[in-house]
C-alpha cells in the first residue's frame, strides 16, 4: 500500500506516510479507509509526508475525490493538515489540494517533519 497511517499518540496527531507511485485509486482506498478510523476523526490533525512518492493523480482527480468522499465523510468536522513536500511537484499539488479543501481543514506545508510536527502541535480544533 502507498499510502500508511499510524496514530502518534504522544503528539496527538495522524501521522501519514507516502511511497512510491500514489494513484487516484490508490488515494480514494486510503481515504475511504482512514475517513471511519474513529482516532483519526477524534484527532483530526495529520501530518502526510509525501517526500518519498510520486504523485500520479490530477487536480481534477483530486477534486472529485474530496467532493466525493472527503466532505460526505467528514460531516462538517475542522481538520488541520501539516504536508511535508519532497519535491516541487508536491508543492502544486499540496497548493490545489488546499483550495479544495479550505472549507474544513486548515494547512501548511513545510520541508522538515519536526517543523510540521511542531506546527501541528501548536493547533487546537474545535468541535465539531
Amino acid at each position: 500500500m502507498p499510502i500508511t497511517y499510524s496514530i502518534d499518540h504522544e503528539n496527538g496527531c495522524v501521522v501519514e506516510t507516502w511511497t512510491g507511485d500514489v494513484t487516484a485509486r490508490e488515494l480514494m482506498a486510503h481515504w475511504r479507509r482512514y475517513l471511519v478510523d474513529p482516532d483519526v476523526l477524534a484527532l483530526r490533525r495529520t501530518l502526510v509526508d509525501l517526500r518519498h512518492c510520486h504523485i500520479v493523480f490530477t487536480a481534477s482527480e483530486l477534486a472529485e475525490m474530496v467532493s466525493r468522499v472527503v466532505l460526505p465523510a467528514i460531516q462538517g468536522r475542522r481538520w488541520r493538515t501539516a504536508i511535508v513536500l519532497g519535491d516541487p511537484s508536491h508543492f502544486e499539488m499540496s497548493r490545489q489540494y488546499h483550495a479544495f479543501a479550505e472549507s474544513y481543514s486548515k494547512d501548511s506545508v513545510f520541508s522538515t517533519p519536526d517543523a510540521a510536527l511542531a506546527w501541528l502541535r501548536s493547533q487546537r480544533l474545535q468541535s465539531p
